[in-house]
C-alpha cells in the first residue's frame, strides 16, 4: 500500500471516530463502514462509509478528503435515491483543518439567535442585502455553537455549518441542497468582494436555514 492510500484510510478512520461521537451524543446508533444487512435495499450495490440511525431518522454517510467535481456527479446519483425514501438523509462530510482551532467562542442563547435574526430580517427589508446575508451566515454558526454539546465552541468554515446542522437533523435536504451554492457568495461578501449581491431568494434559503435550525425550542 503506497503512502497516499495509507494517508486516506488513516484521514477516513479518524473522521469516522469523530462522527461516530457527533452522532452517539444526539442519540444515534452509528454503523461504521456497515455490512450488506445493515444497508438499505434501494442504494443497490452502493455502500456508504456510515450508517447513523435513530427512531424516525436514518442517515446515509459518505467521507471525503475534499469536494470533486466528477465524485459530486456520482454522489449526486445516491443523493437522489435516497431523497425518495422516507425518514432516510444522505450526508456528505468533507475533511479539512481549521486553522483557528484555538479560539473559542461562547454559545449565544436561541433568544439571542433569534433578536439578531430579526435585525437581519429587517436590515433585508431596508435594502442592505450583502448585511444581511452576511450577518444570516454567522447566525447559522451561532446555532451550530448552540446545538452542539461539547465546551469548547470552535469557529467553523461555512461548508462544515451548513454540513453539521444537515448531519444532525437541524436542516432538511432540501434546505442543505439551497445553503451549498451560497458558500461561495457569502466567501466573497465577507472578504470584500463590493459587487456581490444576493438576490431575495438567497435571502429566503438562509432564513429559512436558520428558522429549521432554531425549530427544536
Amino acid at each position: 500500500m503506497n503512502l497516499n492510500a495509507q494517508s486516506a484510510l488513516e484521514f477516513e478512520r479518524q473522521a469516522l471516530e469523530k462522527l461516530k461521537s457527533q452522532y452517539e451524543e444526539q442519540g444515534f446508533v452509528f454503523f461504521a463502514h456497515p455490512g450488506r444487512d445493515d444497508v438499505p435495499a434501494f442504494l443497490g450495490s452502493y455502500r456508504p462509509d456510515a450508517i447513523a440511525r435513530k427512531p424516525g431518522v436514518n442517515v446515509i454517510i459518505e467521507v471525503r478528503q475534499r469536494s470533486n467535481p466528477a465524485a459530486e456527479r456520482s454522489l449526486n446519483e445516491i443523493r437522489r435515491l435516497v431523497e425518495g425514501q422516507p425518514g432516510w438523509q444522505f450526508v456528505i462530510t468533507y475533511g479539512g483543518n481549521d486553522p483557528q482551532a484555538t479560539v473559542v467562542i461562547p454559545a449565544a442563547s436561541a433568544e439571542a439567535i433569534r433578536e439578531r435574526l430579526d435585525e437581519a430580517r429587517l436590515l433585508a427589508q431596508q435594502g442592505h442585502r450583502r448585511v444581511a446575508f452576511a450577518l444570516g451566515w454567522f447566525l447559522l454558526e451561532a446555532a451550530l455553537h448552540r446545538l452542539q454539546s461539547e465546551e469548547g465552541k470552535r469557529p467553523r468554515a461555512p461548508g462544515t455549518v451548513v454540513e453539521t446542522l444537515a448531519m444532525l437533523g437541524y436542516l432538511t435536504p432540501e434546505t442543505e441542497r439551497q445553503l451549498r451554492p451560497l458558500i461561495g457568495l457569502r466567501n466573497r461578501i465577507v472578504h470584500g468582494d463590493i459587487e456581490a449581491e444576493p438576490s431575495d431568494e438567497d435571502m429566503k434559503a438562509v432564513f429559512k436555514a436558520l428558522d429549521e435550525a432554531l425549530s427544536e425550542d
